[in-house]
């Protein structure tokens, strides 16, 4: 007997989600980039946590849950950051977590910061800054639930939408209209990661029209 396909419903992340948010981060990113930068530790949760908590309200900020309406179980997470036309992209880096590897976060992280300030100046734009879906969810729908939250709005305001990528997430952001505009290459080799290249994409989508939108 086949079960329908799970429905979902986005609504804002609360506080006492957020412990659930690093465990789906960390259990739906297992590339070398996030394993290399990340030791699944105490010490580096607290960190994630810390930060969303200070995260959470900051202006322009959109932390959104995807919920299985069936279940009622959370499926996803995201961040959707609004337009803020004519403000500099902010290129300031956090303190990192005890054993973290400082070096690979400082290389990686702020060449991508870099990155967007050059492809996008200036000029307003919704920046999906993070999403995460759980393993169990993955190629259900809640991926595409967050996406089209963001892409919708950028097509009412008829602005650009901009997201760094994960190689395995190209093929959904592109189902989006997301196109590739760059990527970076970053050899990786510490304790957790040996001698292996990760690609990032830079992503941006032009605003498409009502008629054709997703």
């Amino acid at each position: 007997m086949s079960h329908p396909a799970p429905t979902f419903t986005l609504h804002p992340l609360t506080l006492p989600e957020i412990p659930h948010f690093v465990t789906i981060y960390f259990t739906s990113f297992q590339n070398a980039h996030s394993h290399g930068c990340w030791p699944r530790t105490p010490a580096v949760r607290a960190w994630w946590e810390t930060m969303l908590r200070d995260e959470l309200h900051e202006p322009g900020a959109n932390w959104l849950t995807a919920k299985d309406t069936t279940t009622g179980e959370i499926a996803g997470f995201c961040k959707w950051v609004e337009p803020q036309p004519g403000k500099e992209v902010d290129e300031s880096l956090p303190s990192w977590p005890e054993g973290a590897d400082e070096r690979l976060c400082e290389e990686t992280f702020g060449a991508w910061a870099r990155r967007k300030g050059e492809l996008m100046g200036r000029r307003g734009f919704w920046y999906l800054e993070i999403i995460a879906t759980a393993p169990a969810y993955q190629g259900k729908g809640a991926g595409s639930a967050m996406l089209r939250w963001g892409t919708q709005r950028a097509d009412e305001q008829n602005v650009e939408a901009y997201l760094e990528a994960s190689p395995e997430a190209v093929r959904l952001y592109q189902k989006f209209k997301f196109e590739e505009a760059d990527k970076i290459d970053t050899f990786i080799d510490n304790a957790r990661v040996k001698a292996t290249w990760y690609r990032n994409l830079f992503m941006i989508r032009q605003p498409q029209s009502q008629s054709r939108s997703s």
